[in-house]
């Protein structure tokens, strides 16, 4: 993301050639880059594309290294050590500031919940594999329901790192093979190279069209966009002077039309991608001059060359600073607050460039030092940070396994709103589990990974109690299903029962296709549905327990028609049970706090009073079309349970019942609460198997 805007020219009969001054137009480049990125971040409703900045970095950072590494190219472990200890002179310091700096603050001014993740991703960043921890927590439901944290803008300067780690590996390859083969170093490198970039960009669409969350993070996904930079290094690229301007103002405009027209919901990077990528090459390439229609009129004028100078350390600074600053002030940022987030990143911008970035990149520690040194911090940041966690973690753990002895007391938990209960609803105020805590209180369907998830091309399942039971129950459904394990693992303790789960992260079970993220993902959860009745079919249950939250609208269908073609395809999906001749109970879902809160955790440990993060029970509780399908049906196989009288009052939910926390985060609930239902579960079970 910063490298000096020194470039060289080559000629295709030459390797090298007497060095230039500076690209103002490449520095005018940063500038855009980073304001969009920012601004995207500040005021995200007015650039909906502005996250494509980091694209135009990506072919940046690649022309430029490219170019510096064919001027100087790398042929000895010296020359390769030389060239990492610049890297690490340049971006390191700078850096490790900023995870210094952003770890205090958020023990700080963000609540206890954030910490431990905080701190992992801390640890992940330092070691510049945020982008694929982000990955991997993509394709997690629950990590993709996380609140955003303070450095996972450090994915993008993971990628940017392992390019500098493996991208000079490449031309001493290219090189090795040019003093065997002969030829010209710059011709092969543009073989390679291309190479390179065609095969990452093909794996870019394919994985954004299967995988979309991940693929934004992978640096395979993405090392074609910095190829394309590199690519145009090698390349002898001498346009025509009539050409430039023209050239320049056409990649600007591609630039500015994704900013302007791209957003969130469309697929990236994929050949999305590909529109700010050329832009920002052709802008590179025309390379014009100062004349009177050229860009660089505009470009070169010093609060943009200022800009683009400190690009690194705004783009360090502002995302941590959006992250915390509306937790300092206890409310979400006002124009007025915005502003002065902005003029606060600018501000550390400017001192930290010359304290920071300039003092450490002229450095006189030798080559070895300087690595040494920067792995040293890396590992000692990021083994501490990740320690940190850990700790953190094992206290939580123990006082969770603790919490599960302790909920079946009276007025714990469920029992304090149990009919003809004597019980402050809230409880006395001793919670059984802290916010922290709640927040990683979670059935052992999660650690467990019995989910299925995107593109849902599996089935996955875990089994609870005796495998040889006499009796055996499916519990079926989306993640909302997963709120009734804790009590059916206690009830099949309790009765010698067996627990098999078939539950999909973010799939409700039914006979409809869902609007999902892509049509693929639609026709898998669908024929998910389909195996889970295949598995009731040929599974020997007694008992299919289903319960599961609708948040999306059937495909194909418009507003005026939805709710009928849902409640149909639930209908027909509960006659498919029916017909295997298995009974099944639909559980009523259960409230949904995320219609008003980001995180019912995070929000108790922020306030004053546990009461100031109840909800309303008409903005919580949501119809349940799956519940209305099956009250409807003329099936005797099916009966129904509605427990949310043990959630809510007639006119409030509470976050905390009975001295314990009711949600793990904005719309499941912990598992200590869920195992208090269990008394009042327990008889429609049994009802429903027929049992005296």
């Amino acid at each position: 993301m910063l490298e000096s805007a020194q470039v060289v020219p080559r000629s295709a009969g030459s390797t090298t050639s007497p060095a230039r001054g500076a690209r103002t137009d490449i520095q005018a480049l940063r500038a855009i880059a980073v304001a969009a990125v920012v601004a995207y971040h500040l005021w995200p409703g007015r650039l909906p594309g502005g996250f494509v900045g980091v694209d135009v970095f990506f072919v940046i950072s690649g022309f430029l290294i490219t170019s510096h590494l064919l001027r100087r190219p790398p042929r000895h472990g010296r020359d390769l050590r030389d060239f990492w200890a610049r890297r690490v002179r340049r971006l390191l310091p700078a850096s490790f500031l900023v995870l210094l700096v952003t770890a205090a603050a958020t023990f700080v001014v963000a609540p206890s919940t954030m910490w431990a993740s905080t701190l992992r991703e801390i640890g992940a960043s330092a070691l510049y594999v945020e982008n694929w921890s982000l990955a991997a927590s993509s394709v997690d439901y629950l990590g993709a329901e996380a609140a955003a944290s303070p450095v996972q803008h450090y994915w993008s300067l993971s990628v940017e790192e392992q390019f500098y780690l493996l991208w000079p590996l490449v031309l001493v390859a290219v090189g090795w093979w040019t003093a065997r083969r002969g030829g010209n170093l710059v011709r092969r490198a543009s073989v390679a190279v291309g190479a390179i970039v065609l095969l990452s960009f093909g794996w870019s669409v394919v994985a954004t069209a299967l995988q979309p969350s991940s693929a934004y993070f992978v640096t395979p996904t993405r090392i074609w966009e910095l190829g394309v930079g590199a690519l145009l290094a090698t390349l002898s690229i001498r346009l025509a002077p009539r050409w430039r301007t023209p050239l320049a103002w056409l990649g600007i405009a591609m630039i500015l039309a994704a900013v302007l027209t791209y957003s969130g919901a469309l697929p990236f990077p994929g050949y999305t991608a590909a529109l700010p990528v050329v832009g920002c090459a052709l802008v590179i390439a025309a390379e014009c001059d100062r004349t009177r229609w050229s860009p660089r009129r505009i470009g070169d004028v010093r609060p943009v060359q200022w800009l683009g100078d400190v690009s690194y350390s705004v783009y360090l600074w502002h995302w941590p600073l959006v992250v915390l600053v509306p937790f300092a002030l206890g409310h979400h940022p006002g124009l007025l607050e915005r502003v002065a987030v902005l003029a606060c990143a600018l501000g550390l911008a400017a001192v930290t460039k010359p304290l920071v970035e300039d003092r450490f990149r002229r450095g006189r520690a030798g080559s070895g030092r300087a690595i040494a040194i920067a792995l040293s911090a890396s590992v000692l940041i990021g083994g501490a940070a990740i320690g940190g966690a850990l700790l953190l973690q094992a206290r939580v753990d123990a006082n969770i396994a603790q919490a599960a002895q302790a909920a079946h007391g009276p007025c714990v938990g469920a029992a304090a709103m149990a009919p003809g209960a004597d019980c402050d609803v809230a409880g006395d105020g001793d919670l059984l589990l802290d916010p922290v805590e709640a927040a990683d209180d979670k059935p052992s369907a999660y650690a467990d990974g019995c989910w299925e998830s995107l593109p849902f091309d599996g089935t996955s399942t875990c089994r609870y109690g005796d495998p040889d039971a006499a009796t055996k129950v499916a519990l079926i459904g989306n993640s909302h299903a997963g709120n009734l394990l804790p009590p059916l693992q206690d009830l099949a303790e309790k009765n010698d029962w067996s627990i098999t789960t078939y539950v999909a992260s973010r799939c409700p079970t039914s006979d409809v296709r869902w609007q999902l993220g892509t049509a693929r993902d639609s026709e898998g959860c669908h024929d998910w549905g389909q195996r889970v009745l295949d598995k009731v079919r040929d599974g020997s249950f007694d008992l299919v327990v289903t319960s599961q939250l609708t948040p999306y609208a059937a495909a194909g269908t418009t507003s005026a028609d939805n709710d009928a073609v849902v409640a149909q395809g639930y209908s027909r999906y509960l006659d498919d049970l029916a017909a295997t001749g298995t009974p099944t109970l639909v559980v009523r879902d259960m409230p949904y706090p995320k219609h008003t809160i980001p995180s019912v955790p995070d929000c108790l440990a922020a306030a004053s009073s546990p009461t100031g993060c109840d909800g309303k029970r008409s903005a919580w509780l949501a119809p349940d079309p799956l519940y209305d399908a099956a009250e409807s049906l003329d099936q005797p196989a099916v009966s129904t349970l509605d427990l949310t009288g043990f959630t809510c009052t007639k006119d409030v939910c509470p976050a905390v019942i009975g001295d314990v926390v009711v949600y793990f985060d904005a719309s499941h609930l912990t598992a200590t609460f869920s195992r208090t239902l269990a008394p009042y579960l327990e008889p429609a079970v049994v009802s429903a198997l027929g049992s005296p």
